[in-house]
């Protein structure tokens, strides 16, 4: 396992401690401020944007990378770093009634105690965490690479981006020969919530309306993996977003059926990794953002309802980081998760504000989609052109095609019936 994912999934056990313990996705932005604001001198441009996860309390502070930990025992001298690949032995000691717990991290050249910074935390999972870095860096081809944190799906990389959504489509091609029109529409939608590139969507049109193209999903699931094995931002993405995603395809093919009735979905979430808990909670969130989409929304309620449920899941095994459970299974993004999530205002102009920012985005990506249901027309009717000119199995391929076209239609009736709903 990537040293990044060790480090994310070990410090939950931290969580059930006295002291604060953030880990990315959900790092709060006021702590991460006040630390470059205190250390601009001591630490690297822009490290916020690549902490795995920080603990603070008025005795002191420490913070991972993927390749380094930087702790400060305050009034002990500010700012330490000390570089994974450096560290050669860890020893801990508990604390008693009067001194705090301590660690000590020796590397070539000298020693470092950890004591205000770590006091009150798991010693023995952190001895467990720093001992598995050792022995990584034993292995002088080990590279402690870091990535960037607490990314959407639209900041993937183009093929990133293509192999989550031919999975997708592979999902809704199960037990059918064409994708049905609600599930055109939906990963059309997701598409343009995710803002790929022209490139990108020829591809995926390709995909989305020829059988004969499609891959098998655990060649897809393995080029994911390999991709993204030195890079734990972009697999977070994935695991959480493409399964919600999948959750919400589910959910528009088999109203009312448990996912845990579908092989698929077990089979996806064995492979990224997920618990049944986190499914739950990614299931219930699918609900809760498309009840947000409806034209009556209470958005007041649903808001309390929200807050009731992120606060229910924190620090259990149902824990899924909020971004990715309101920014997928659904069409809007960072917008509007700042602005209805973040923001704690509770009057009832500042809920109207808030819900008019969410219909704005639904209204544009609308638009978005239409645009590209259309280029998915034209791109038909070429093909039917040419199977027209085509003496050779005219007549099956304009049925098919002209089936695919039907299809398309309907997910435009669709989009153009949600813009009157929402006007």
């Amino acid at each position: 396992m990537n040293i990044e994912n060790y480090i994310k999934q070990e410090s939950m056990q931290l969580k059930h401690s006295r002291r604060n313990v953030e880990i990315a996705p959900d790092l709060k932005n006021a702590e991460l401020e006040n630390i470059k604001k205190k250390y601009k001198d001591s630490i690297p441009g822009n490290i916020e944007k690549y902490i795995l996860v920080m603990s603070y309390t008025n005795t002191g502070l420490f913070f991972m990378t993927g390749n380094a930990l930087y702790f400060d025992n305050f009034m002990q001298g500010g700012l330490r770093c000390v570089k994974f690949k450096e560290i050669q032995e860890i020893s801990t000691t508990a604390g008693k009634l009067f001194s705090p717990d301590k660690i000590n991290l020796k590397t070539g050249t000298r020693e470092y105690v950890l004591d205000g910074c770590i006091d009150g935390l798991n010693l023995e999972m952190l001895q467990a965490v720093f001992e598995r870095i050792i022995k990584t860096a034993q292995n002088a081809e080990s590279d402690f690479s870091v990535s960037e944190q607490g990314l959407l799906s639209c900041q993937l990389p183009e093929d990133l981006k293509l192999l989550y959504l031919k999975i997708l489509c592979n999902y809704a091609y199960v037990n059918n020969a064409i994708i049905d029109s609600n599930s055109y529409n939906a990963i059309t939608k997701f598409s343009v919530r995710m803002e790929i590139k022209g490139e990108t969507r020829s591809e995926l049109r390709i995909y989305m309306n020829d059988i004969e193209s499609r891959v098998k999903t655990g060649y897809l699931l393995r080029a994911l993996k390999q991709a993204t094995e030195d890079q734990s931002g972009y697999w977070d993405v994935i695991k959480y977003c493409m399964m919600q995603d999948a959750l919400y395809l589910h959910d528009l093919q088999f109203k009312g059926k448990s996912w845990r009735e579908d092989g698929f979905m077990g089979s996806l979430k064995d492979s990224c990794g997920l618990t049944e808990n986190q499914m739950d909670t990614m299931t219930c969130a699918v609900s809760l953002n498309k009840r947000m989409q409806m034209k009556d929304a209470d958005m007041k309620e649903l808001k309390g309802e929200w807050k009731k449920f992120i606060g229910s899941i924190k620090d259990t095994t149902a824990y899924v980081p909020t971004k990715y459970l309101f920014c997928s299974g659904s069409v809007y993004g960072i917008k509007s998760y700042d602005g209805f999530l973040k923001k704690d205002e509770t009057s009832q102009r500042a809920i109207n504000e808030q819900r008019e920012l969410i219909l704005q985005e639904l209204i544009t990506n609308n638009q978005k989609t239409v645009n590209v249901l259309i280029g998915d027309m034209n791109y038909l009717a070429a093909r039917l052109e040419k199977a027209l000119e085509t003496e050779e199995k005219i007549q099956q391929d304009y049925n098919s095609i002209k089936q695919l076209l039907n299809r398309i239609n309907a997910a435009m009736n669709t989009v153009r019936e949600e813009e009157k709903l929402q006007s």
